[in-house]
């Protein structure tokens, strides 16, 4: 892997307007509100970055073409070199995460919306890899779409091959998964798996050799419509607890199908309803729907400034609001999240 150390310590040193500029005189695309961090440094022949990106200090990125989606972020330490590099809005790359190997024609990697890889995470696509939306690579995960060391004309084993991990996937710590393998949709796998075959879709998978031991989402609880509200009415009671540790006083208040959060301070309601046809909704409020809120409701909303959530229907729409970002990340620890425009 090639290090750009003169670019991070020239280029990589200028502010952010000036970085900014510089990319753009190369052709670079670059939207709004988009932060590079001290001795971060990109270099491609195509870069396109969209709104409200983040590149953490001392990352940097070697492709012929870039590709980075709203909202997302590449935390500090983080070192890509690949042909290839896609990341799709709202996906995060954490903390001394590499990814990059032995170069070929079809080195790439394409990383969908909502994903998350943790630190300590080494990614090899020297063969594509493919992390569909709502991924979840745990820290310290290892993809490798290449083993080659010993001689192959002595008969020794090699391996070549791509690697697709389909929407929904959860790795926990110490996954390692080897070439030519798909884990099909919604899986989840047992911490310190190796992962040596296909993993059907809904399995749970566990071992070295990883080995499906339930299929079709039997492992799955199946709740009932009141135990998901419920659950949902514990989160915002733990929300209500999180933002009192965070020094932001509340008030709570349980009225059964509605539960209300009152932030005196900041004259902000955080209100979680069932169904609030019958709710009158005010002003300087953040909503949580547990049901599906219909297009028409979600025009009034907008038009009155009110920042809102749909749980079941992962509906809302991003707010530059640091509460609509605490409630966001915080659903988020419970695998919630939201498609947003």
């Amino acid at each position: 892997m090639a290090i750009p150390i003169t670019k991070m310590i020239t280029i990589g040193l200028l502010p952010n307007f000036l970085k900014i500029l510089y990319y753009k005189s190369k052709g670079a695309k670059i939207g709004k509100n988009v932060r590079f961090g001290l001795l971060s440094y990109i270099d491609a022949k195509k870069i396109e970055i969209q709104d409200d990106v983040k590149i953490g200090h001392i990352s940097f990125i070697n492709a012929r073409e870039v590709f980075i989606g709203k909202r997302s972020k590449i935390n500090m330490q983080v070192a890509i070199d690949t042909v290839y590099f896609f990341l799709d809005s709202d996906s995060v790359i954490m903390e001394q995460t590499i990814i990059g190997g032995m170069i070929t024609p079809r080195s790439s990697i394409k990383i969908g919306k909502r994903v998350k890889i943790f630190p300590f995470s080494f990614l090899n696509p020297t063969e594509p890899i493919i992390l569909e939306d709502d991924v979840g690579i745990g820290g310290a995960n290892y993809l490798f779409t290449h083993g080659s060391w010993q001689n192959v004309l002595d008969g020794y084993p090699i391996a070549f091959g791509p690697i697709t991990i389909k929407k929904g996937v959860w790795f926990p710590w110490r996954v390692f998964v080897m070439p030519n393998v798909t884990v099909g949709e919604y899986s989840t796998i047992g911490a310190g798996s190796i992962i040596t075959k296909d993993i059907p879709d809904r399995s749970l998978a566990v071992g070295t050799p990883a080995k499906v031991i339930s299929s079709d989402g039997q492992y799955l609880k199946n709740f009932t419509y009141d135990e998901k509200f419920n659950i949902v009415k514990d989160i915002i009671k733990q929300l209500s607890e999180y933002l009192t540790f965070l020094e932001h006083e509340n008030d709570y208040e349980d009225n059964g199908d509605t539960i209300v959060i009152n932030l005196k301070a900041e004259n902000l309601k955080i209100l979680l309803v069932k169904n609030f046809n019958s709710i009158k909704i005010e002003t300087n409020s953040i909503l949580i729907s547990f049901e599906e809120i219909n297009s028409d409701i979600i025009k009034s909303l907008k038009d009155k400034d009110i920042m809102y959530f749909g749980i079941l229907s992962h509906q809302s729409e991003y707010f530059d609001n640091k509460y609509w970002k605490i409630v966001s990340e915080f659903f988020s620890r419970w695998g919630i999240r939201f498609h947003l425009d």
